[in-house]
Order: structure tokens, then sequence, then C-alpha cells
């Protein structure tokens, strides 16, 4: 995770039909289940409905349960902890120590269905994952420089409202070493702060839409 800077991730499970996003534990102690939601919860609900949304069955108000819980009524989403604690969990570990957004696809009510039920299966998940996807090009990307055009690795990006700060990773480009970043994010413009080594940029107001090449933030 640090050599490959990923910004999105998804794990595949079965037993249920929903996704599941950060965080996973339960903030108060001894509570097994508590909404516990990040900084970018917004960002979570929206990656989460666009794999349920597109899915088969998970927001189909007419399909069976799997057991005792009607996720459709979520459509077809719910924040981890507010299911079950679960401690330690890759979805919280990738959400606090990387650039990562990662969630839970449980992607059918068997666990183990049988090799005959496996293309029904896997025509239920097929929109789902290609459009949970085609998400990671949502939000802002850049290529942070100094003056004399060489990258800046672990430039601290910090989006204004939101307490999860993200670090520039290293990308290999024409045996020239520059560092990329990417944000993931659905507001229509951001107030960004980035800290070149102890050297913090003014604000920029940057739009996605203006975003489509990389640009120079540190000098």
């Amino acid at each position: 995770m640090e050599k490959m800077p990923f910004v999105l991730g998804g794990n595949l499970q079965g037993g249920e039909l929903v996704v599941t996003f950060p965080y996973d534990r339960t903030r108060s102690q001894g509570m097994t289940r508590e909404h516990t939601p990040t900084p970018d919860d917004h960002v979570f609900r929206w990656l989460a409905f666009s794999y349920a949304s597109t899915h088969r069955l998970m927001t189909d108000a007419n399909r069976r349960v799997c057991h005792t819980e009607d996720f459709a009524k979520e459509d077809g989403t719910i924040n981890g902890a507010s299911w079950h604690t679960a401690a330690g969990s890759m979805n919280d570990f990738s959400y606090l120590h990387t650039n990562c957004f990662e969630l839970s696809m449980y992607v059918g009510c068997d666990k183990f269905p049988h090799e005959s039920e496996l293309p029904e299966e896997w025509e239920n998940n097929r929109e789902s994952l290609l459009v949970f996807m085609e998400q990671v090009h949502r939000g802002i990307k850049g290529v942070v420089r100094d003056l004399q055009g060489r990258g800046i690795a672990n430039a601290i990006i910090s989006v204004e409202g939101i307490g999860h700060d993200i670090r520039t990773g290293k990308l290999l480009e024409s045996d020239s070493l520059h560092s990329q970043s990417q944000c993931l994010s659905r507001p229509p413009a951001l107030n960004l702060t980035i800290d070149c080594e102890s050297s913090r940029q003014s604000m920029l107001m940057l739009k996605k839409k203006q975003l489509s090449e990389p640009k120079q933030f540190c000098t």
C-alpha cells in the first residue's frame, strides 16, 4: 500500500446482500452496534450506493431477505459499526493508515454458492463492479512538484472541513520521479491546503472539472 498508493478498494464477501463502509469498529467501548462515521462519510455513502444501486438484487424491495435484516430498506448500504462492530478491519486500517477508501461488498445470501450458480452471481454483480471501479475518477488528481520540476513525495494534502489528510505518492514516468495525489470527493469545489516539507501553501479553490490536466501545487 505504501509503494502503490491505491485510492479505492473493495473486498467481496458472501452471506448477505449489503455494502458496508467504515468505520467498522464502534467508538464507544462495549457497544456492539453504534453509528460510527468517518470524516469522509458522505463519500463512503456515495461509493456504497454506487455499487448497491446497480446490483441486480441489493435494492430490490421485493427480494427475499437473506437472514433477519432487510438492508434493501437502507438502499442496500450500512455503516459497518451500525451493523456489528469489528475491530481491526481492513476497511478501517486502509482509511486510517493509507489513502485508500475501502468498502466491503456482501454479494449474495449464500456464503458458499454452488458452482452452477456462479454465472448468475456474476451477472448480479457485473455492472456494480464496473460502476464501482469508475468511481476512482471522481474527485481531484494532480502532480505536486517543486520549482525544479521534481516530485515531492509525502506532501500532506488537507481538505477544508474534513479531518482526514492524505499524502502524495510516487509515480515513475519517463525515467523521472513525480509525486502524484488523488483525493476522492463529491463537492463541486474544494478548499485545499498542501504542505510541502513544512512550507504551507495558501488555500486553493479547485473545481473538479478544471483538473483534467496535472497541476503544479508547491513552489
